[in-house]
């Protein structure tokens, strides 16, 4: 119950940082939401609220943060917890950018099968939306 996908952009990774925070705009790129609050600023322990295109709300906490580098979000639903780890990397003056997507919990294979196969799906699409607006007005 495991998904993971990275790619290579030319753009800074301060700019990828700068989407992947910006929880309100989240929706632009993310194709399983319909939107997302977040209530304070982007760190370690603020919370917040997802909006799945499918489904019922569910909040999030942010479990990990390394500005600039790495994040880690938590959803808890009934007897399930999903994970979302964000990072970035460096390859031959580009920025990698890898976004991956767990569950664990006694309802984690039930949610895969139902919900977190679908985000495997749509997990190359959302990185190549990260990246097109990244990617923006670097001409």
């Amino acid at each position: 119950m495991h998904s993971a996908h990275t790619m290579l952009t030319t753009a800074p990774p301060e700019k990828i940082w700068k989407i992947w925070t910006d929880v309100n705009n989240w929706k632009k790129w993310d194709l399983s939401l319909r939107g997302a609050l977040i209530k304070g600023v982007f760190k370690k322990n603020v919370q917040g609220v997802i909006f799945p295109e499918r489904g019922p709300k569910a909040g999030f906490k942010v479990t990990a943060c390394d500005p600039n580098f790495s994040y880690t979000v938590t959803s808890k639903l009934p007897l399930i917890r999903i994970h979302i780890h964000r990072y970035l990397g460096y390859d031959n003056s580009k920025t990698t950018f890898t976004h991956e997507i767990w569950a664990e919990g006694p309802l984690a294979g039930l949610w895969w099968t139902i919900v977190g196969r679908r985000f495997s799906e749509l997990l190359p699409k959302t990185m190549s939306n990260i990246k097109q607006l990244a990617e923006m007005d670097l001409v």
